[in-house]
This record gives structure tokens, C-alpha cells and sequence, in this order.
């Protein structure tokens, strides 16, 4: 019987390190009135992969830079014309807009095959293999049916995104299943539903005093100021518990996507936490805010480090034993329209 071991994720790089790396990326960039942004991404990300180790063996990132480089004028292309389009030729403009909406599941699998394609471990190249079909129905159709169902779909939407993500993941030539269940993603909006009802409480307890001190006799002016405590408390509140609803969906939905996840003999152990992500967004905030900028590679070494300190795999004595599978090619288009319209379908 093959005995299991378990290896922590390592994240080794610093933050003065990547400060080099930012900062020469900012000016040549600048320099060369963007051109350089492909090599600067391509740097950034080898060296993040390069220092993500498993086994003390470190990831791999594999693109070049004129792969990125013609993805992105593609895709700025499709953006600035959109833009000239709303100004001179409104019609077009929609058209263009309707056309961006049709081909969105072909942007949300291009960009993950993409990504997934030029991601390597231990030499053997990860690989997507989702339909556009299937993203359609998940991106697009089951969204639309959130105000038809008053957000109740919002955890299967959830949950089958996740599936999407891990059913259609391949490492070399093994597949990886997912064997989550739909329950725990109730549980987890459940929370979120009840967060944002907290502030809500507050103020409505506000309303409440003010009315049960007018109702003493009290001056209905200041009988508001009386209870106007608790009104202002419940607005803080409110927009406080945005980043905190935003940590415990980013920070379970990981944990789902990894426990529920397993790639051959290989199994994930992921223990992120809300009030670890809350601290470590609004400090690096606070951070960023009083160095002008200049702590944001520590910010993203510190982001980078905890959620590999998070992980564990599973898995045989060898790690090695994964067969290769054939080598694909494939186009950044999809991944720079995806990075440039800020749209993240990592669910990490």
C-alpha cells in the first residue's frame, strides 16, 4: 500500500526583491509608452511561479512576451474601437457591445486554457479542457436567472463554477475530479446574507429609539439626534462589511475549489481564513495609502505568501510519477482581454 505525504506549499520570494523587479517594470514601461508592459507581465509572473515551490520544486510560467504582446493589441484594439464607436457611431457601439457579451464564454475559456497552458510543474504543462458551451450556460445563462430566483441560484452558480474550474483541469495527462457538494456553499452565502443584515439591524434600531423616545414626548428632532448614534454606526458598518463579505467568499470559495479537488492520487488541504484576508487587505491598504504606492510589491509578496502557506497537497512519496501529455498551442487574446477588462475567473 503506497504510503500519503503531505507538502506545504512554499512561497519564497520577498519583497524587496519584487520591488527591483516593479519598479524597473513601471519605468521601462513608461518608457516605451507601454510596449513593454508583455515582458514586464511575463517577468512578474515567472517570478512569482519561480518562487511557489511544492517539494522544493518551483512552478513554472512558460509564455513569452510576444505571445502576450500580440494578445494585448488585440484586445486593446477591440476596447478602443468600442470606445471610438460610443463617440462617433452609437449603433455600432451596441453592436459591438452585444457582440462583447456573445463572445464572453469564449473569453472566459481562451483566457484559462491560456493560463493553464503555460503554467508547468516538474516540466509537465497543466491544460484546460472546458466547452465554450458549458461556459455559456454557467457565466451567462444561470446569471440570468438571479433576479427571476432573488439571488437563491447565487450558491449554485457558485458551486458550479467551481466544478467548471477543477472538472476541466488537466496536469500532464491526468484529469482532475471534483468531489464537492453543493451544501457548503449555501452555508457560505448564508454568512454573507447575514453580515450585510448587521449593519442593517443597527439602523433599523436607530429608527426604532427615535421613535420610542418621540413616542415619550420627546421633540422629533431630538429624538433623531438622540438615536442618530446608531444610524451612523450602521452606515460605517455597512460599508465596512463589504471588504469582510468579499474575504469570506474569496477566502471559502478557495477552500471549496482545493478540499473538494483531486488530481490522480494527488489531494489539496486548504485553510484560508475571512479575518486573515481581512487583516492582510485593509493593513496592505492602510500600507499603500501611506507609502504613495510604494509598498505594493509587499503587499503582493504578503497576499502571494499566505495563500501558499494556506495549502497543503497530498499525495504518493513521488510526486513525479504524472505522465506528460501532448503539447497544445494557444493564444493569449482571450487572457489579456480578460486582464484588461479586470476580470478574474480564477475564483482564488
Amino acid at each position: 500500500m503506497s504510503q500519503t505525504k503531505q507538502y506545504p506549499m512554499q512561497f519564497t520570494g520577498t519583497g524587496g526583491e519584487y520591488f527591483v523587479i516593479w519598479i524597473v517594470n513601471i519605468a521601462l514601461t513608461l518608457v516605451t509608452f507601454g510596449i513593454y508592459s508583455a515582458w514586464a507581465k511575463v517577468r512578474t509572473l515567472r517570478w512569482f511561479y519561480g518562487h511557489t515551490l511544492l517539494d522544493n520544486q518551483a512552478f513554472s510560467y512558460l509564455a513569452t512576451p510576444l505571445q502576450i504582446l500580440r494578445g494585448r493589441l488585440i484586445a486593446l484594439a477591440a476596447i478602443v474601437a468600442y470606445y471610438a464607436a460610443s463617440y462617433f457611431a452609437p449603433m455600432l457601439a451596441i453592436a459591438l457591445l452585444v457582440a462583447f457579451f456573445v463572445s464572453l464564454p469564449w473569453i472566459i475559456v481562451t483566457s484559462m486554457r491560456f493560463r493553464a497552458r503555460q503554467s508547468a510543474y516538474r516540466g509537465l504543462r497543466f491544460d484546460f479542457t472546458g466547452s465554450v458551451g458549458e461556459a455559456a450556460r454557467i457565466f451567462i445563462g444561470l446569471q440570468l436567472l438571479i433576479p427571476f430566483t432573488l439571488g437563491l441560484i447565487l450558491p449554485y452558480i457558485a458551486y458550479r463554477q467551481v466544478r467548471f474550474v477543477a472538472e476541466n483541469t488537466v496536469y500532464g495527462q491526468t484529469a482532475a475530479r471534483y468531489q464537492g457538494s453543493l451544501k457548503p456553499f449555501w452555508g457560505m452565502y448564508l454568512l454573507s446574507f447575514v453580515l450585510l443584515l448587521l449593519p442593517l439591524a443597527i439602523m433599523a434600531f436607530g429608527t426604532y429609539q427615535a421613535y420610542l423616545l418621540q413616542a415619550t414626548g420627546m421633540a422629533r428632532e431630538t429624538a433623531a439626534a438622540a438615536a442618530g448614534f446608531y444610524l451612523i454606526a450602521g452606515m460605517v458598518v455597512f460599508y465596512l462589511m463589504f471588504p469582510v463579505i468579499g474575504a469570506v467568499i474569496q477566502s471559502r470559495t478557495a477552500n471549496l475549489l482545493y478540499n473538494g479537488t483531486a488530481v490522480g492520487p494527488v489531494g489539496f488541504a486548504s485553510r484560508q481564513r475571512a479575518l486573515d484576508l481581512v487583516w492582510i487587505f485593509l493593513s496592505n491598504l492602510v500600507m499603500i495609502a501611506l507609502t504613495v504606492g510604494l509598498f505594493i510589491p509587499w503587499a503582493k509578496v504578503r497576499l502571494a505568501r499566505y495563500r501558499a502557506q494556506s495549502l497543503t497537497v497530498n499525495g504518493p512519496e513521488n510526486l513525479g510519477s504524472f505522465v506528460a501529455g501532448q503539447h497544445q498551442a494557444s493564444t493569449a487574446t482571450g487572457s489579456e482581454m480578460a486582464d484588461l477588462l479586470d476580470l478574474n475567473f480564477g475564483l482564488t
